[in-house]
């Protein structure tokens, strides 16, 4: 008899912002669609006739054509550009799925990833919500996750004890994710062991990040690569029964972001 694999299917990380980028990709296409369509009737009268000033400035009847030519390339430029929200919802979706298969290895260690999940509001009287990219537990811990696609853009840097990305400090942004990780350790402190709490990471995706792996403002900094090193030397706090179990639970008490069947890898 053949073995038949009935393990339900799962959905991929960052697949609420896939939704969402969706959504924003195809509500943007019909805009510009519709855009191109109201625009047509003064976009062509325009451009020929800054084409017959144009040739009768210069007296060339191809630089006035070319000219035109050039006046609608532009504007359909235009029409193309993506704006900026729309693209920055594409580039998140990315990162968390990198983020995603970078730390797959890591459960030959004994560790377990919850993805896209949410600390609903109202869990625990005074914590506010928290929206869970990635929760990653195992012997070494509990590590709250959080993606960046800084691959394309401003350069991010360190400098001192300070991130940049181009000229924007990003201390509140760090001291935000390590107070998202100290309201997930009170709110799941009942189900975590003594001594254990929810560690903030930023793992962030970009061509050069030096020197990292870095600890800022209480949150480490990696590169999705240093994720073996960086995890393999930690020590441990339980053991990978303990880590299996308590991933269980995590997996009861945390729902899934996007409203879909809880997603556990």
């Amino acid at each position: 008899m053949a073995w038949k694999n009935t393990e339900p299917k799962r959905a991929a990380a960052g697949s609420s912002l896939r939704a969402v980028n969706a959504s924003l990709q195809s509500a943007w296409a019909v805009q510009r669609r519709k855009r191109i369509k109201d625009s047509l009737w003064w976009a062509l009268p325009l451009a020929a006739l800054l084409g017959v000033i144009t040739s009768a400035m210069t007296r060339r009847v191809y630089f006035g054509v070319g000219f035109a030519v050039l006046v609608l390339l532009m504007l359909a430029d235009l029409a193309y550009t993506k704006p900026e929200h729309v693209s920055l919802a594409g580039r998140r979706a990315f990162g968390e799925a990198a983020t995603a298969r970078a730390i797959r290895p890591l459960r030959y260690q004994g560790f377990t990833a919850l993805h896209d999940r949410r600390l609903a509001p109202g869990t625990v009287p005074g914590i506010p919500p928290v929206d869970i990219e990635h929760l990653l537990i195992g012997p070494a811990g509990v590590f709250l996750l959080d993606s960046k696609n800084w691959a394309g853009g401003p350069k991010p840097q360190v400098i001192g004890t300070d991130l940049f990305v181009g000229l924007d400090n990003r201390e509140a942004m760090l001291k935000q994710l390590g107070l998202q990780a100290q309201n997930l350790t009170t709110a799941l402190g009942p189900s975590l062991p003594r001594g254990v709490k929810v560690e903030p990471v930023l793992v962030v995706h970009a061509k050069e990040l030096r020197p990292t792996p870095r600890f800022l403002e209480g949150v480490t900094i990696l590169l999705p690569d240093q994720f073996p090193s960086v995890f393999g030397q930690m020590r441990q706090v339980m053991t990978a029964t303990q880590a299996a179990k308590l991933a269980e639970t995590l997996d009861r008490v945390l729902p899934a972001r996007s409203g879909d069947r809880p997603v556990i890898r």
